[in-house]
């Protein structure tokens, strides 16, 4: 088991104790020199500004070639709901789902009149039967 995938797992069992709407951290690190790297090679996919925060969208590949969706909210209104000004929540498509993960995706874009989320995209792999992950860090 490599690092990444031990840590998902410790903070897994720790944030389901914790609460059902927390999971744990998911981030590609590479040790150099005991120093721990996170990958930084995330495209924006969306951004909204509001008047006391904002919201992101980014998408990569990780490590093992898994689809990265990475939602990040920011602001007093996330602090007063979490206690914290930071919320990520992150939602990780295995590699080998990838294919009919995208061709859902577009399916439910096209056929659809509201922006949908990535806890929607996360709706749409249970029904479909689409391999993911989830985590988040507050």
């Amino acid at each position: 088991m490599n690092i990444t995938r031990i840590c998902c797992i410790i903070k897994s069992v720790n944030q389901e104790i914790n609460s059902l709407f927390q999971i744990q951290l998911h981030a590609s690190i590479y040790l150099i020199l005991g120093i721990l790297f996170m990958e930084k090679a995330m495209e924006q996919i969306y951004r909204k500004e509001f008047p006391y925060g904002s919201h992101s969208v980014y998408g990569e590949y990780g490590v093992n070639k898994d689809l990265v969706l990475s939602s990040y909210h920011y602001g007093s209104d996330v602090e007063d709901f979490w206690g914290n000004d930071e919320y990520e929540y992150y939602l990780i498509i295995e590699k080998d789902d990838v294919p009919k993960f995208l061709l859902e995706s577009l399916t439910k874009g096209f056929n659809s009149e509201e922006r949908f989320t990535l806890h929607d995209l996360k709706d749409m792999c249970d029904k479909k039967g689409i391999k993911y992950t989830t985590t988040s860090y507050v």
